[in-house]
């Protein structure tokens, strides 16, 4: 335990005392990943019939945006076309 002054700093021995096994030390020289920096969970949209979020950029016309192939879909529709036609998504949760 270190000492400074006559008072044991157990957090600074705590830290000091760090210890990294072969295995994450050959992880850490490979540069491998220990952790996803993603999450698990993907957050989905969700909306009201035909009011779902459109994106377009200032220049484009009304016409152009709406011609635009697929612009009515979206994940949430898109997860209800799948499992109408498929059946091992049935299980699964939106």
């Amino acid at each position: 335990m270190e000492i400074s002054s006559g008072i044991q700093n157990e957090i600074k021995a705590h830290l000091n005392s760090r210890f990294i096994g072969p295995t994450e030390a050959c992880w850490k020289i490979f540069e491998f990943n220990i952790h996803r920096k993603s999450p698990a969970v993907q957050r989905l949209p969700i909306h009201l019939p035909n009011k779902h979020y459109v994106n377009f950029y200032a220049h484009q016309t009304v016409n152009e945006v709406l011609a635009r192939q697929n612009v009515e879909k979206t994940q949430l529709t898109a997860w209800f076309d799948y499992n109408s036609t498929h059946n091992d998504g049935l299980g699964l949760t939106y």
